[in-house]
């Protein structure tokens, strides 16, 4: 019975301990999360202010740094010069189109007199009344004016068309005056982007010194953002056959190995991480070895006011209650 009897009973106990098992999945490959903003300037520049702290709170519009501006400020006068030049000309052009209106106006009058003058001097002459060379006199007259008309009017015409066909709009709607004012406010802009403020509550690190470069579109600096915290674990693919969105889970930070947190499953990955790679690795090789894939499962974890600091990449232990499952489940399953 010792020899037969003693080892059956030890293995039968370890069986029916491991194969009642499997409600509870763990991993340590977890880590804790907080969303982290990268604040990157619209322009480069030189800092030439930091006016927070590294590892200072901050609050949304806060100004943490500024840009030299010394070219930035020259270049909106520049702009505003030549925004003034424009409205002077606009000005000009509409003083030149009221001049030719106006010499269009005595134009056709001095026309009128000119031809009621050749009809006059027409009617004596056939009376014999006048000689024949003040008639010509006349009729070159008002032919002469009439041909100032039309020169007048193309005159005229060439003047409206330079103030864009609206001589009687406001001289900020004309075109010219337009471009000018939009490059004013794109340099305003810019010279705007040289104060660079916190998008969102938190904490801002890595931040430049001063006197430091800065380009456009990388990062000057970060901010942990205030709020909820998260864990992203890490399980193998043959732990998640149970594992589902809503189920609770214990969660030990490594700073603290004597304090737990309670969590549920906020949402769990559609990919593996492999998948998301920058060079995913390539199975069709003739080389290829099969290895566990590794599921992100992020938990969102509860806390309270008295609970110690938490901070953003801590590494973790995360517990699942799956449910009433056991391996006998799946050692079993084709009975069902």
């Amino acid at each position: 019975m010792l020899l037969w009897g003693l080892p059956l009973l030890v293995v039968a106990v370890g069986v029916s301990w491991y194969g009642s098992g499997g409600r509870y999945v763990s991993t340590d490959n977890a880590y804790l999360k907080q969303d982290l903003v990268d604040v990157a300037p619209q322009l480069s520049g030189d800092v030439a202010e930091v006016r927070v702290a590294e590892n200072a709170h901050v609050e949304p519009g806060d100004v943490v740094l500024v840009l030299d501006d010394t070219l930035l400020q020259v270049a909106v006068h520049r702009v505003e010069a030549a925004l003034a030049n424009a409205r002077l000309d606009i000005g000009t052009l509409r003083a030149d189109y009221r001049e030719k209106s106006g010499e269009l106006a005595v134009a056709r009058e001095t026309a009128r007199y000119a031809v009621r003058e050749y009809e006059r001097q027409r009617q004596l002459a056939e009376r014999k009344l006048v000689p024949l060379s003040a008639l010509d006199g006349a009729h070159e007259t008002s032919a002469t004016a009439v041909g100032e008309i039309a020169v007048l009017e193309l005159q005229v015409g060439q003047a409206r068309a330079r103030l864009g066909d609206a001589a009687d709009a406001p001289t900020d709607q004309h075109p010219q005056v337009r471009a000018a004012l939009a490059d004013l406010e794109k340099a305003r802009v810019d010279l705007s982007h040289t104060v660079i403020v916190a998008p969102r509550a938190g904490i801002a690190s890595h931040l430049p010194k001063v006197g430091d470069h800065v380009e456009e579109g990388r990062a000057a600096f970060s901010v942990v953002a205030d709020g909820r915290l998260w864990v992203e674990a890490n399980f193998d693919e043959t732990d998640l056959e149970w594992v589902r969105a809503g189920q609770r889970a214990r969660v030990r930070i490594d700073t603290y190995p004597h304090h737990e947190w309670s969590g549920r499953i906020e949402s769990i990955a559609q990919a593996t991480g492999a998948e998301f790679a920058l060079l995913p690795a390539q199975n069709a090789s003739g080389n290829w070895v099969k290895v566990v894939q590794r599921v992100p499962v992020r938990v969102a974890i509860d806390v309270a006011p008295d609970d110690p600091p938490l901070r953003s990449g801590a590494s973790a232990t995360v517990r699942i209650d799956t449910g009433p499952h056991r391996r006998f489940d799946r050692w079993f399953a084709f009975l069902h």
